[in-house]
């Protein structure tokens, strides 16, 4: 008895859906840190907003990891209003705190953990010094004051530091009288989240185009960072391949010496304005 043999096409098409099932890779995790730009869909102020308020917000740009889509553009951010002080509390100025919990896109939904930052040159260097200064109990504070500016609506913010479980920043701010008293966040405004937490996302199908977002995470990747980062005498660490807090911050000292967007991520841009690409194979 004869053997069946299956045609030479369709074998053919059998061995390369399982070479494509082989390479493509199910899972990518964004690392804790990683900044991504929204723009805000619900407009709030703080005239009306309460605390744990909900409003949503969209990613700016596509993301990828590694070359992989992540995020597509537009997808739901869910957040909540984490603070807010105004005239109705007695405060000489006003401040919106905000946090975000969830990541939408069609078919998924993830619970995520971020807090509000600014991926802004004059803003992400308060932030680095902030860092530099923190002492046990304290965090990085980042609080909303005044209104999205035009043309570019960014939002104004105001960074500082709090206690662990405190507010301390948005209650020195309402207290002093030195701004704004009304913030009032417009439709269209530009914000970032800085994840607090790492994040599992499955790869999408989809390329980087220009104009998105491609971040590099791979040891490989990070050490050729580092290295470049060393020898501009902008980090005093190991070349260890891990994209921990002192790399970040030197990655954003870098990226805002370079006007590019202080994100503290290894992107595709400025691994190439480091000289720290991966060689061409």
């Amino acid at each position: 008895m004869k053997k069946s043999v299956a045609p030479p096409a369709a074998a053919a098409l059998v061995a390369l859906a399982v070479l494509a099932s082989a390479a493509a890779p199910a899972e990518v995790t964004l690392p804790k840190g990683t900044s991504i730009e929204l723009r805000i869909v619900t407009p709030f102020d703080s005239d009306r907003a309460v605390k744990g308020k909900a409003f949503q917000a969209a990613v700016l740009r596509p993301l990828h990891v590694g070359g992989r889509l992540v995020i597509p553009r537009d997808a739901v951010v869910m957040g909540e209003i984490k603070h807010v002080r105004s005239q109705r509390d007695g405060s000489k100025s006003a401040a919106i705190g905000l946090k975000f919990g969830t990541l939408e896109f069609p078919g998924r939904a993830y619970r995520i953990e971020a807090a509000l930052t600014s991926v802004q040159a004059d803003e992400r260097k308060k932030i680095l010094e902030q860092e530099a200064k923190l002492v046990t109990g304290r965090k990085v504070d980042v609080v909303l004051i005044g209104s999205g500016t035009e043309p570019n609506q960014k939002a104004s913010m105001l960074v500082g530091s709090s206690g662990a479980n405190r507010e301390d920043l948005a209650d020195e701010w309402a207290a002093a009288g030195l701004g704004p008293s009304v913030v009032a966040i417009t439709r269209g405004t530009v914000v970032a989240m800085r994840l607090e937490h790492a994040l599992t996302l499955p790869a999408l199908a989809g390329a980087p185009a220009n104009g998105d977002r491609n971040v590099l995470v791979s040891a490989d990747d990070v050490r050729r960072a580092q290295q470049a980062l060393k020898t501009r005498r902008l980090y005093a660490g190991d070349a260890s391949g891990i994209l921990d807090e002192p790399t970040r911050r030197a990655i954003a000292a870098f990226q805002i010496d370079r006007g590019q967007p202080a994100t503290g991520d290894l992107d595709e841009v400025t691994a190439q304005e480091l000289n720290a690409a991966a060689p061409a194979r």
